[in-house]
């Protein structure tokens, strides 16, 4: 038996994964078989994980690039993308603004 990703493609120790929950990327470093499933351990966080809550990650990760870094013009490009928010006059209550 070996430990499939959720798309059932064959995670090997070194590949690359991602965790559906959190979207958390790592390297595999151990497998380890415990009943009927398949743990693999990240490096990045240090934990297992359920083989079949990972994605194959096909390109590689390098630590030092993993934060995009952005340039003034783009940072202020993305804060106008965010919609205009107002301050409610409204005071707060039981159920007040809840959707």
């Amino acid at each position: 038996m070996e430990a499939k990703d959720f798309r059932q493609r064959i995670i090997k120790k070194g590949a690359q994964v991602k965790y559906l929950g959190t979207r958390t990327r790592g390297t595999v470093q151990q497998i380890k078989l415990d009943g009927e499933y398949f743990w693999i351990k990240m490096d990045t966080t240090g934990l297992f994980y359920r083989s079949d809550y990972l994605l194959l990650v096909d390109e590689i990760l390098d630590p030092k690039k993993s934060k995009q870094k952005l340039n003034v013009h783009q940072k202020i490009g993305r804060l106008k993308r965010i919609a205009p928010t107002e301050i409610s006059d409204h005071g707060d209550g039981p159920g007040y603004g809840g959707g």
